[in-house]
């Protein structure tokens, strides 16, 4: 009764309602609770019949907390009013608990259906019906082991999150937790620090580094961002004779551009990274080579037309990055 009155008053859904559970799971085994049904005067005659002592939490008399206002100064009104109080709502929250069950059974069929790997599409989140949109992504959020968010919080993520432009990159962030979409993705992720903290100012990408590739095939970068290497390989899609003879890696600024087909148009790398589901925190990895202001490659993703090996090129190889 009284964690049912408590959940009521915080404007709790089903799975609030349902109150506690005999038994749940936790981490990798299972909480079990077998005294739920037990009421306190019930457990106080049993330990003082065999002679034994407890400690009691002193803040179970402090009414400034909610829970104890409510079982000191409300329940016992209730309680005389309503004799049977406790057995009715504990039916209610059995039914509230039936409830919630089903409404993970459909939440787990809408989220596989939806699943991308960890991710979410868009496309079929945005085909659900708004109140079944906030079903599922309650279900994937708590399946992820993340708390999930107030009211506001999720309809953000339910409402204008899914509705922006597929370029915009929105997210929506509680305590460490953040959700962010990128093109037809949602995915969740764990920041290092609570964002209802100040938020530091961005970090900078690294500085530009040179790379003589013909005295050094390869080329570790800063920040543990990994390593690039040139590998010769006879059927290698770089043309070794096309490079400069110092290539200079430098890390997204925004605006870059670079033609991935021989004859086909330069392309943003801003569209080709949403085209590939390269997820946002990866962009800000991806080295870049270039020779002067030219990009002519990215990581070892896509190469520029204007390096990208014939098959009478005599030099050829492979760019390689690891991290």
């Amino acid at each position: 009764l009284e964690t049912v009155l408590l959940q009521l008053l915080r404007g709790s859904g089903p799975a609030g309602l349902a109150a506690m559970p005999a038994i749940a799971p936790f981490a990798s085994g299972w909480l079990v609770r077998p005294l739920l049904s037990r009421t306190r005067a019930e457990l106080e005659a049993w330990v003082r019949a065999r002679g034994l002592t407890w400690i009691e939490d002193e803040t179970n008399a402090d009414e400034r907390l909610d829970r104890n206002y409510l079982r000191h100064r409300v329940l016992p009104l209730i309680r005389a009013r309503w004799p049977g109080s406790a057995v009715a709502v504990t039916r209610s929250a059995r039914h509230a608990a039936e409830a919630q069950r089903l409404l993970d059974l459909l939440a787990r069929a809408d989220v596989e259906r939806a699943s991308d790997g960890d991710s979410l599409s868009v496309k079929a989140l945005r085909a659900l019906a708004a109140d079944r949109r906030r079903n599922a992504l309650r279900f994937w959020i708590a399946g992820s082991g993340r708390l999930v968010p107030e009211t506001r919080r999720l309809e953000e993520i339910a409402g204008p999150l899914l509705d922006a432009r597929a370029d915009a990159n929105p997210r929506v962030a509680w305590g460490r937790v953040v959700v962010q979409r990128h093109a037809d993705l949602l995915s969740i992720g764990t920041r290092e620090r609570d964002v209802s903290a100040a938020e530091p100012a961005a970090a900078s990408p690294p500085p530009e580094i040179p790379w003589p590739w013909q005295t050094a095939s390869s080329c570790d970068l800063p920040r543990r961002l990994g390593r690039l290497q040139l590998k010769s390989d006879e059927r290698g899609p770089l043309d070794l004779d096309a490079l400069p003879e110092v290539l200079t890696i430098r890390w997204r600024r925004g605006g870059e551009r670079l033609r991935p087909r021989r004859g086909g148009p330069r392309r943003a790398l801003k569209s080709l990274l949403q085209e590939a589901h390269v997820s946002v925190a990866q962009r800000a990895r991806l080295p870049l080579l270039f020779s002067g202001e030219q990009l002519i490659a990215v990581a070892d993703l896509w190469l520029d037309a204007s390096v990208q090996a014939t098959a009478a090129a005599p030099r050829r190889a492979r760019l390689l990055w690891t991290n």
